[in-house]
């Protein structure tokens, strides 16, 4: 079954990104709501159908349903998480039909953008890394700040700034961001890189860590055009569960 330039193979319980190759092996709760989404495609799915118990499993919570639709769109990537539509104060919709032809044909036209990208890339990063050992310089970052969750355990926030104009809106939203972990006894990462575009619109968070003896590392990005801005909201906290 074709989602956007994804792939989902219900038997493996797997989501596969066509473009990069990667690979997502569906927790219990996003396996569960993807699925009936599929089955339901157009139908506007309740909560609490999402979230129903099965022969093997308790009932999921709506808060556990709503983080897992979060973590679907964020899978599917910006141009296909309008995928799964919210229908205010009734549930979620799966849209449109797949159409995994066209999609196949976008994936391969892109890859081979990718590998354009990636040449240029590689070269201009050789000549950055040529100028930077020339010149005997490296990033520091902006602040290293330690957080102690209720376990005792240690987690670095290490901030980057390339502007000096928005250093205090920078701290500000990680001022905010912080506020996720309070109440955490205890979460899979180590150093989380914060960091705020210069026009500050874009918040960029890289978190690296380990959970059941293997790597890993989770990118979330945050944008805000607005004059006022709030990056951070405990219903988006909720939703993306730091201590997890």
């Amino acid at each position: 079954m074709q989602l956007g330039s994804c792939q989902f193979d219900i038997e493996r319980a797997q989501l596969k990104n066509l473009e990069n190759g990667e690979v997502w092996q569906l927790p219990r709760a996003e396996l569960q709501v993807l699925t009936l989404l599929i089955a339901n495609r157009n139908r506007i799915v309740a909560k609490q159908k999402l979230g129903a118990a099965d022969e093997e499993h308790p009932p999921l919570s709506d808060s556990s349903v709503t983080r897992a639709v979060f973590m679907l769109r964020s899978f599917l990537g910006p141009e296909h998480e309008q995928l799964i539509e919210t229908v205010k104060s009734k549930g979620y919709r799966l849209r449109g039909e797949a159409k995994p032809t066209q999609w196949a044909e976008v994936a391969k036209i892109k890859r081979w953008l990718i590998v354009g990208l990636m040449l240029v890339c590689i070269a201009l990063t050789i000549g950055l890394l040529t100028q930077f050992s020339k010149c005997g310089s490296s990033t520091e970052p902006y602040s290293v700040t330690p957080l102690t969750l209720l376990s005792g355990q240690q987690i670095k926030l290490i901030s980057y700034s390339k502007s000096k104009t928005n250093n205090e809106s920078l701290m500000n939203v990680i001022t905010q961001f912080s506020a996720g972990f309070k109440g955490c006894y205890s979460a899979p990462w180590q150093d989380i890189y914060l960091s705020l575009s210069h026009d500050e619109q874009v918040f960029n968070i890289t978190m690296k860590g380990e959970k059941l003896g293997q790597s890993v590392v989770r990118n979330l990005k945050l944008s805000d055009f607005r004059q006022q801005k709030q990056f951070i909201s405990e219903a988006w906290l909720d939703e993306v569960a730091l201590c997890e």
